[in-house]
């Protein structure tokens, strides 16, 4: 559905939120904001304004359509997200907590992650980075959904990562369309095709209307940071050659079974987000070499005893690079070692 690219549009926001202000930004609003103010105005939009509206997703010649309800109440964020199109859903969060109920399937999965967690770590953002890895510009001012924009274009300086295109509301810098593109070519696009900004919200715009008695109910675990002393049964892993700028957000374990884990890596270079998961072999269906759906791509690799499945909205030399440079802590120098001496060819 559509959170891979929300998220993406929640993450390029929250990216930038640290970043300093230059003296010559102009007042909240202006029309000649600098690049990183216009996008840490769009941050606190993100998570502060009250909207509703009909959100359209393109991905891969596939047309998904979903409406939303979000506002902040009394310092916590509240979505709900219910799909227009396709198999029928709906996505409620609370705070921490999210709720997706797929009725066809009569099933409520629910997740929780803790402040600090993998995905809140992106913000510990470096303004640098940007600066190295991607050009930021203010393009506009344009009109779309009816309402003024300001187009922020962010294009990277390699191969490693996408650009992207962002249409900021001039009077409430909520992002009403975000593009992602990869060597000219756009490979997804969310938009709002509607969208209001009521004062308020009633509660009961963030109830199911779905009656869920008799539902299986599948709460999914938080994923622990690792513990360095673990002992030799679970391995820590170390990421080696990392593709430029990336760097290691987090590393955090999540118990699947009463005998296996699952080890989950984050990798950031301040805008895109890169998630390995190393799981014994065979506990799920193996996946050795790369696919990729839309922006997404994901590259699988099996080493020893371990899977390990790269996945992020980067190219396809990303993951690869990753999901290839990943060994584990106590093979690390002698896998270096044994590299240094192998003859070419």
């Amino acid at each position: 559905m559509t959170r891979t690219l929300v998220a993406s549009a929640v993450l390029l926001c929250t990216a930038v939120t640290a970043s300093p202000v230059s003296a010559a930004s102009q007042t909240h609003g202006s029309s000649s904001a600098s690049p990183i103010r216009l996008l840490s105005d769009a941050a606190a939009a993100v998570r502060k304004v009250t909207y509703r509206g009909t959100i359209v997703y393109l991905r891969s010649g596939d047309v998904d359509t979903v409406q939303v309800v979000h506002r902040l109440h009394d310092g916590t964020e509240q979505e709900r997200l219910v799909s227009q199109s396709g198999e029928a859903r709906e996505v409620i969060r609370k705070g921490d907590e999210v709720t997706s109920i797929l009725p066809e399937r009569k099933l409520v999965l629910i997740s929780e992650h803790a402040p600090k967690t993998l995905l809140g770590s992106v913000a510990h953002f470096s303004p640098d980075q940007l600066k190295t890895y991607y050009n930021v510009a203010v393009e506009g001012p344009s009109r779309f959904a009816g309402r003024t924009c300001r187009i922020v274009s962010i294009e990277p300086t390699d191969d490693y990562r996408y650009g992207y295109r962002m249409w900021v509301d001039k009077q409430t810098d909520l992002p009403l369309k975000l593009s992602l593109r990869y060597n000219g070519d756009r490979l997804e696009q969310l938009m709002f095709t509607d969208i209001a900004f009521p004062e308020t919200v009633p509660d009961d715009a963030f109830i199911s209307s779905y009656d869920v008695r008799g539902f299986k109910v599948v709460r999914h675990q938080s994923v622990h940071l690792a513990d360095d002393t673990a002992d030799d049964n679970s391995p820590n892993w170390h990421i080696r050659n990392l593709p430029p700028g990336f760097r290691l957000a987090e590393n955090g374990v999540r118990q699947v079974t009463p005998d296996a884990s699952v080890r989950q890596m984050l990798f950031t270079d301040g805008v895109a987000t890169v998630s390995a998961f190393i799981a014994p072999a065979g506990l799920r269906a193996p996946l050795n070499g790369a696919t990729r759906m839309g922006a997404v791509n994901a590259y699988g690799n099996i080493v020893g005893n371990s899977q390990i499945t790269v996945v992020g909205e980067v190219p396809a030399v990303t993951a690869k690079r990753i999901a290839e440079n990943l060994v584990r802590a106590k093979n690390a120098i002698s896998s270096g070692e044994r590299e240094a001496a192998t003859p070419d060819g």
